[in-house]
């Protein structure tokens, strides 16, 4: 059985990520470059699914440097919109994100522009109510349903870091594929007769399986040098 989802494990593996890349400095090239933290503050107003996000930077040589971010679960702004948690009761999630980026000039300027690829591994859990459900191309209705939603994304950015002593702001663009795995564990389930989806664009849970979708990503982020 796998082991039950909680903050504190998630938190601590990253904490173990940032203490592995920041003592990578003693076995890679020596270049300088200053261990770097950073929030993406863009991520905490998200009315469904918004973080705390915070990581650390290094680089690895000359013109890479590998990125670290974790996202915390803060629904702050969701509860202004909606009542409790909307339609997803027991909420729980979190947002790892892994970087890897290449400097198209010198890292060393005011201002660098950067390719990069990123991967996102988001997983969600949550329990929705008197809902629909297509299994097996059969339609159904549920009194409720626990439903693990689990996200991996890979995308090509290119963005730019523009230094102001230690501090530094970053804005970047990106392309990439989503892949959203879906899987139900229903109560109460009923066969539906008289089912019928309206929406161009359906709510995907209401679907088991796993789905393909184009991803953007889109923002900003605030970094400090360290030292």
């Amino acid at each position: 059985m796998a082991a039950p989802y909680t903050m504190k494990n998630k938190a601590s593996s990253f904490l173990l990520l940032i203490l592995l890349l920041v003592g990578s400095s003693a076995f890679g090239q020596d270049t300088g470059e200053k261990i770097r933290i950073h929030i993406s503050p863009l991520n905490s107003f998200d009315p469904k699914t918004s973080v705390l996000q915070v990581g650390v930077q290094r680089n690895i040589s000359q013109r890479f440097a590998l990125s670290l971010d974790h996202g915390f679960k803060m629904q702050a702004f969701q509860k202004l919109i909606y009542e409790g948690e909307g339609d997803r009761q027991d909420y729980k999630y979190s947002k790892t994100k892994a970087e890897l980026k290449y400097f198209l000039k010198e890292p060393s300027l005011t201002v660098v522009p950067y390719l990069s690829t990123e991967g996102m591994y988001f997983p969600q859990k949550y329990v929705k109510e008197n809902s629909n459900l297509i299994r097996n191309d059969i339609h159904y209705r549920y009194t409720s349903s626990k439903i693990d939603r689990t996200v991996w994304t890979a995308s090509l950015k290119y963005g730019t870091e523009i230094k102001l002593n230690r501090f530094v702001l970053e804005h970047f663009f990106g392309l990439g594929v989503r892949r959203i795995s879906i899987a139900h564990q229903p109560v109460g389930l009923i066969v539906d007769e008289f089912y019928g989806e309206s929406d161009v664009w359906p709510t995907l849970d209401r679907k088991e399986g796993v789905f393909y979708r184009p991803h953007v990503s889109l923002g900003i982020k605030v970094g400090y040098m360290l030292k």
